[in-house]
């Protein structure tokens, strides 16, 4: 648990994930897609926390989806 200056309490998530989508282009080549922030000057990948008892790959498409709308069915 992470004190905040006000007194207050910040649970953490057990573990983080990093995802960098991407995909594989005809040549074979691939594509990665960065994204950047809106509340900052920052491009990144998703990132999030993960939840209760899921998985690292299931936090992984989780935020994925919930932060770029990516399909929760693509590999």
């Amino acid at each position: 648990v992470k004190k905040l200056n006000k007194g207050k309490s910040m649970n953490r998530a057990p573990f983080q994930v990093l995802v960098f989508p991407y995909r594989i282009l005809e040549s074979g080549k691939r594509e990665y897609a960065l994204f950047k922030r809106s509340d900052d000057n920052i491009w990144q990948g998703i990132a999030g926390g993960g939840e209760s008892n899921e998985t690292p790959v299931y936090a992984a498409i989780r935020e994925s989806h919930e932060e770029a709308g990516i399909s929760k069915d693509l590999d």
